[in-house]
This record gives structure tokens, sequence and C-alpha cells, in this order.
């Protein structure tokens, strides 16, 4: 059971990385603690994955509307 978590956490956190890179984001286009750049979304998902992905999926609309996605 453990190790599905595992995979789970892994997966969708390379999942973000992955997104996050394709939608553009960048340090800077937002401000306050959304102010990361794709590595960094992935670490906070990574990490701390039950606060940083759904804050991810959150944000992740105002990533595609800054960059034109």
């Amino acid at each position: 059971m453990d190790s599905i978590v595992l995979i789970i956490v892994l997966a969708t956190s390379i999942w973000v990385l992955v997104d996050a890179k394709t939608i553009g984001v960048k340090k800077g286009q937002l401000t306050g603690v959304a102010n990361m750049g794709p590595f960094g979304w992935f670490i906070v998902c990574l990490l701390l994955w039950i606060v940083g992905l759904p804050f991810y999926l959150a944000k992740r609309g105002e990533f595609k509307k800054i960059n034109g996605k």
C-alpha cells in the first residue's frame, strides 16, 4: 500500500513538472507563494503533495491565462 502511494506522489509530481514546462510557467509570473518555476512546483508537490498538488491545480488556470495557452 505504501509503495502505491509513493508511486502516485512521484507520478503526479513528474506530471506537474512536465505540465508547468509545457504551459510556460516561469518564476515571477505570480506573486506570493505561487512565485515558482517548474522545478519549484515539482519539489513542492513531491515533498508536500497533499497541499502542493491542489495548489498547483488551483493556480494552473492563472498560468495558462498569463501565457496564452
